[in-house]
């Protein structure tokens, strides 16, 4: 029998009312090999919508595409909007500019950012197990003895500064402008970075792997891994560190960052696997961050001096 695909060579196929038929034959669609696809009142209903459903899904396939990506740059905006209204608040009128400069010497030195060698999230298994152990600290976060825990989780869950300026004395302090725009600074820049390695990885939050889990905040619109409060916090303490290596509340800046990566467990928002990989994301940035906070550091350390 004659390969019936030779026939596409003089014909074409055209969508009628009918349905599909092979226009320029001398045969039926099944008599030339396509049963599936012939233009009578039995199939050809079938092969237009056939033929139909497959556009479709593509189209709708190309749309899931857009809308995911649409979404995600939606949620970054959204972050960075809601940072820079924070920021606002928390640095007054003399500190709420736009950091500019700042944002285009990171990306000046994209290439020394973007693609660091953070490990891949863990597998399932291992993240359900964190997840049961969520668990536990949820039935525990409900107790007498978490109750300033959870007052700090609630403060902690927006753009407040005290967990880093109280271990330096400053909290309540005039005279340091210089050293209270760092952080904010380090803040922003290092959330610019962290949702970079959310997208990467996109790992679920921790509700989606174990359900009976009931987060004590609002997952936040964007992947779990790494823990951008774990990155930020880790790297305002290496930043601080490197302005004042000899003030002797250094080590307590990284037991206060740890404080408030690890409160974002309580909270049901974050795996321990985050909170780890916020830390060394942010041990693996500072090289960068020394690039691109140089006039702000130098300036935070003339107040020290």
């Amino acid at each position: 029998m004659e390969d019936p695909l030779s026939l596409l060579n003089t014909t074409r196929f055209v969508v009628t009312t009918r349905g599909l038929i092979l226009e320029g034959a001398d045969t039926s669609l099944t008599e030339a090999g396509f049963p599936a696809f012939d233009g009578g009142a039995g199939s050809g209903g079938g092969a237009l919508n056939s033929l139909l459903a497959l556009n479709r899904s593509a189209r709708s396939g190309l749309n899931r595409n857009r809308n995911r990506n649409r979404n995600r740059n939606r949620n970054r905006n959204r972050n960075r909007n809601r940072n820079r209204g924070a920021f606002e608040a928390a640095a007054g009128p003399e500190l709420a500019l736009e950091p500019f400069n700042e944002r285009k010497a990171l990306y000046d030195l994209f290439d020394q950012w973007a693609f660091l060698p953070l490990p891949p999230p863990p597998a399932p298994e291992q993240l359900r197990r964190e997840a049961l152990e969520l668990l536990r600290k949820q039935i525990r976060l409900n107790s007498a003895e978490e109750a300033i825990r959870k007052e700090e989780i609630l403060l902690e869950s927006t753009l407040e500064l005290s967990a880093y300026l109280r271990p330096l004395g400053i909290e309540e302090l005039g005279g340091y402008d210089a050293t209270t725009s760092l952080v904010l600074l380090t803040l922003l820049i290092c959330d610019e970075i962290g949702l970079r390695y959310k997208d990467r990885f996109n790992a679920p939050r921790p509700n989606y792997v174990e359900p009976r889990l009931r987060p004590f905040l609002p997952n936040p619109p964007h992947a779990s891994y790494p823990s951008n409060h774990s990155f930020q916090s880790f790297a305002v303490a290496f930043v601080l560190s490197r302005v004042i290596p000899e003030h002797p509340a250094s080590s307590e800046l990284f037991l206060r960052a740890r404080r408030v990566a690890e409160n974002r467990e309580w909270a049901g928002v974050h795996y321990a696997a985050d909170t780890k990989a916020g830390h060394d994301l942010a041990r693996m940035v500072m090289p960068v961050l020394e690039v691109v906070l140089r006039d702000q550091m130098l300036a935070a350390q003339k107040e020290w001096i």
